[in-house]
């Protein structure tokens, strides 16, 4: 199962570093947070492109003076817009992976055997319930930060200061997926289960975002249960006595 250090490293992210001026007092610094959230709702609405010092200070409810006050130009504050987003994002996959792994752990404690038919349903059961819930999080709860997400990776592609957080952002997260792979699921090829995994849900969210209405989350979790279902076999080839 996970790894004391693994936990550790779960509970923590090293703290992201931000490009504009730094706040002194907490009423300066909440000013300053209400600036950045102002920009990522531009962002959904309008795309990077909307973020401007004055549009930002007008959907903040802030002086133009505040914005420029902390932001000396554009691309700061577009940075530290997505260094925000970064954050967001980092907190929620760790939350995801404290709700995952402690029901993992239980189960494994519990005597189930995975070896048994009853063990390998009981097995996809929980992980199908486990990532369906995280996908219909993201997609109905979650769906303007996907939104940010989509602007993200273009904006690291032709912006090397955001290019970083990008980079740290999917290794953070492509790191989870490997740990589980290789520390719960026991796969011989935990990098690419991790790879795969992570392309799936980036192909689904991306679909439900194309959605004008709400999609059925029923084709989510098939799609989910066949690539749980499929993997399963070569798992359990690596743990049979």
């Amino acid at each position: 199962m996970m790894t004391v250090a693994g936990q550790a490293e779960v509970e923590k992210t090293k703290p992201l570093e931000y490009q504009g001026r730094k706040a002194s007092r907490a009423k300066s610094e909440q000013r300053r947070r209400l600036i950045l959230e102002a920009a990522l709702r531009i962002v959904v609405h309008d795309g990077v492109r909307g973020i401007r010092h004055r549009a930002v200070a007008k959907e903040a409810g802030v002086p133009l003076a505040a914005t420029t006050y902390y932001f000396k130009d554009i691309d700061e504050l577009i940075v530290d817009t997505f260094t925000l987003y970064t954050e967001k994002a980092l907190s929620t996959v760790n939350e995801f992976t404290h709700q995952f792994y402690q029901p993992m752990s239980t189960m494994a404690g519990s005597g189930h055997d995975i070896t048994t038919p009853e063990g390998q349903k009981d097995l996809i059961d929980f992980m199908v319930e486990q990532l369906t819930l995280f996908m219909r999080e993201q997609i109905v709860a979650q769906r303007d930060m996907l939104v940010v997400e989509q602007a993200f990776r273009y904006e690291a592609i032709v912006n090397e200061r955001i290019r970083e957080l990008a980079k740290l952002h999917r290794t953070v997260i492509f790191d989870r997926a490997v740990e589980f792979f290789s520390q719960v699921a026991q796969s011989p090829e935990p990098a690419a289960d991790a790879e795969i995994l992570l392309g799936l849900f980036h192909s689904l969210e991306y679909r439900a975002l194309l959605m004008d209405r709400a999609d059925d989350l029923s084709q989510y979790t098939n799609t989910i249960r066949r690539y749980v279902s499929l993997l399963l076999p070569n798992l359990l080839d690596q743990i049979k006595p």
